[in-house]
């Protein structure tokens, strides 16, 4: 009988305990809100309720928020495609710069490579020049030796045009024919018959014969 009543005072304890435990945890679940209860309380409601006063404001300022809307959302597309533009300009004005500088780089290798040949062309008009000042000094030469060549050569005339026919024969015969002739052909006319026929009969013919010619 003890036993029996000590069983069911220990069942009664229990089951308080239990129905303590299910009390407080059912407190607990009252006190403690979820997180999405959290979330609606702290974000969706001020949000709503901000963006309903944010409606209420723009409809008594006659404002319409969807074409603002719209127009903001079409700024928005407009400016990212204009900024795309932008963006393809600057690489094409990039890939043109590049282009540009070679190819003034390739004119400024063509201007260089004309220059060294207006240089060598230079050099070499230079060479033709000094080549053409020695010719003309040693035509210049030649044609004052000529001058004195000439004047000694008349001497030479005038001396055989003073001379004797008798003195001057024999000495134009020892002469080579050439230096002969060319003495013979500048005498006068009277001094050069008179001087052939001083001469040798056979050299007097000869003389004759290559003056003629």
């Amino acid at each position: 009988m003890n036993y029996h009543q000590s069983h069911i005072t220990t069942k009664k304890s229990g089951d308080g305990m239990a129905k303590k435990n299910l009390e407080h945890t059912k407190a607990s679940e009252i006190k403690a809100p979820s997180t999405l209860q959290r979330l609606f309380y702290w974000v969706i409601i001020p949000l709503l309720f901000t963006t309903a006063v944010l409606l209420i404001i723009a409809h008594l300022l006659n404002v319409n928020v969807f074409e603002k809307a719209k127009e903001w959302t079409s700024g928005t597309a407009q400016s990212t495609n204009e900024k795309v533009l932008n963006e393809k300009d600057e690489k094409e004005n990039a890939k043109q710069m590049v282009e540009l500088k070679a190819q003034i780089q390739e004119k400024e290798a063509q201007i260089a490579q004309l220059q060294g040949q207006i240089e060598d062309s230079k050099n070499e008009k230079s060479k033709l020049v000094i080549e053409q000042d020695r010719l003309i000094a040693e035509i210049d030469k030649l044609e004052k030796g000529k001058t004195e060549t000439q004047k000694e050569f008349s001497s030479i005339v005038s001396t055989f045009e003073k001379m004797t026919p008798k003195a001057a024969a024999p000495v134009i015969i020892n002469m080579s024919d050439s230096e002969a002739i060319k003495i013979l052909a500048s005498l006068k006319p009277e001094t050069l018959a008179k001087v052939l026929e001083k001469m040798p009969a056979k050299d007097a013919a000869r003389y004759t014969v290559l003056l003629a010619k």
